[in-house]
């Protein structure tokens, strides 16, 4: 007997190689477009939680973190992406 139930299967989307190559020569519109791709990625990176001291927790979101992993991903595609 045939299973004909659909597999769940994440969707990975990526940006698209022209719009790398964009953003490496210069386009701005083509850097903020692949900031917008990594955006819930890194903003989820810059979460913690804390506790007080009943128990309680509270997400917080470190904007210094944020800031910082946006620099990392502009200086490393204008830096350190290489096409070849």
């Amino acid at each position: 007997m045939k299973n004909n139930q659909k597999h769940n299967r994440a969707v990975i989307r990526r940006v698209p190689l022209s719009t790398i190559v964009k953003a490496k020569n210069g386009d701005d519109t083509a850097l903020e477009k692949i900031l917008r791709h990594y955006q819930g990625y890194m903003l989820k990176l810059s979460q913690f939680e804390l506790y007080d001291a009943s128990g309680t927790v509270y997400t917080c979101f470190d904007e210094e973190l944020y800031q910082e992993l946006q620099f990392k991903l502009v200086k490393a595609i204008l830096d350190r992406f290489e096409l070849r």
